[in-house]
């Protein structure tokens, strides 16, 4: 159970505060990005922007990593100038492992935003970083996939 439980848990990724991050010591935030960053299939918005400003400013890195297609986290992530790399196969660690040895980031100063526990919860756990759940963003656009998933997901934070 240990492995699904976030160590924080809030209702948008802008409610991640650039005072929470230095607290833990945080330099990079890796991040699933369809319905955590933005909706199924859309862009950055005017929050993100703010935030992902926000991140800059304070020498916060952002590193998108998302199971969905690199054409999608390039859509996303080229017009921010942000790392972004698609087809991670998350939960695995092995990808995520190599862009932090690519980028010469460790675990202890990294966060995992995701809003899935199976997948984004998991993975940053297995990589030794603190997790952050958020609620999901556009939920009656997501695939029956990951829909199907939010109940699984439901009877186990009922434990918690």
């Amino acid at each position: 159970m240990k492995f699904f439980k976030p160590d924080y848990e809030f209702d948008h990724f802008t409610d991640i505060t650039i005072e929470l991050l230095k607290k833990d010591n945080v330099t990079t935030i890796f991040s699933d990005l369809d319905s955590t960053l933005a909706a199924h299939d859309q862009l950055g918005d005017h929050d993100f922007t703010k935030w992902h400003e926000k991140l800059e400013n304070n020498g916060i890195k952002l590193v998108v990593v998302s199971n969905n297609s690199q054409g999608r986290v390039d859509r996303f992530t080229k017009p921010f100038k942000i790392i972004g790399y698609g087809r991670c196969k998350k939960p695995t660690i092995s990808t995520i492992r190599k862009i932090m040895h690519e980028i010469s980031v460790k675990s202890s100063n990294s966060i995992f935003l995701g809003d899935q526990l199976f997948t984004d919860v998991l993975c940053g756990k297995r990589l030794g970083m603190k997790t952050v759940l958020v609620k999901p963003l556009g939920e009656e656009h997501e695939p029956w996939t990951v829909r199907w998933k939010r109940g699984l997901e439901a009877s186990i934070k009922k434990r918690w």
